[in-house]
């Protein structure tokens, strides 16, 4: 007589263990799913941050210029000291938190851009792979930025050290490391065949209340 309930007690058993099983198998396939979404969302937080640092970096050098005769900051920390900027903003997109700054007279594997005039930016930057055109400087002459960490002249912009490829367009550059971050240049924002936005300078980054889900483009202010 006793037999029957235990083999019962048995059966409720294994099927209930089939059914944690069956849910945890869920579950993980749930989570797997939102991997690709979670990283995609703080990729996106990530790259909201680069255009509001960059560009507050940006516009801290203009105020420094302006109050300084067209002197360029020979470091962030000078920014701060003088209250042109809050604090000493990280890179977001890398590890080290480390920018490469773009600096006047520098030579890095290009040479020296010739026949410059006097500017708002300064004189000598020079060219490589990655290059922009500045405003307000006869001949259209370009600049780019060379090595992070480097220690010579001083600092005519910033740019992130992360060569990894962007989620939007900035000035028509798809890589992090491409996204110059100068005094005076337009800041043109723009989604992947989309739309575009001036957000610069002075401008206000990308507003974090509109999230973009995975395989869409991600937003950018209206």
């Amino acid at each position: 007589m006793s037999a029957r309930p235990t083999r019962h007690r048995r059966r409720q058993a294994g099927y209930a263990l089939v059914a944690l099983m069956v849910a945890v198998t869920v579950m993980m396939v749930m989570m797997m799913a939102a991997v690709p979404s979670w990283r995609y969302l703080m990729k996106n937080d990530r790259e909201e941050e680069l255009i509001f640092r960059g560009g507050e970096i940006a516009d801290a050098i203009a105020r420094y210029q302006k109050k300084n005769a067209n002197a360029l900051p020979p470091s962030l920390d000078v920014l701060v000291k003088g209250k042109f900027l809050r604090k000493p903003y990280k890179d977001p997109m890398s590890k080290d938190g480390k920018w490469r700054f773009l600096r006047q007279g520098e030579t890095i594997g290009a040479t020296q851009v010739p026949g410059q005039a006097p500017g708002p930016m300064g004189a000598g930057a020079t060219t490589t792979t990655t290059t922009t055109t500045l405003p307000g400087r006869s001949g259209g002459t370009s600049m780019t930025g060379g090595s992070a960490g480097g220690t010579i002249g001083a600092i005519l912009g910033v740019a992130s050290t992360s060569t990894d490829k962007s989620l939007r367009i900035f000035n028509g550059r798809t890589k992090y490391s491409e996204w110059l971050f100068v005094p005076g240049q337009p800041r043109i924002v723009g989604l992947q065949g989309g739309p575009t936005t001036n957000i610069g300078p002075g401008g206000a980054r990308p507003s974090p209340g509109t999230r973009p889900s995975p395989g869409s483009a991600p937003a950018v202010p209206r």
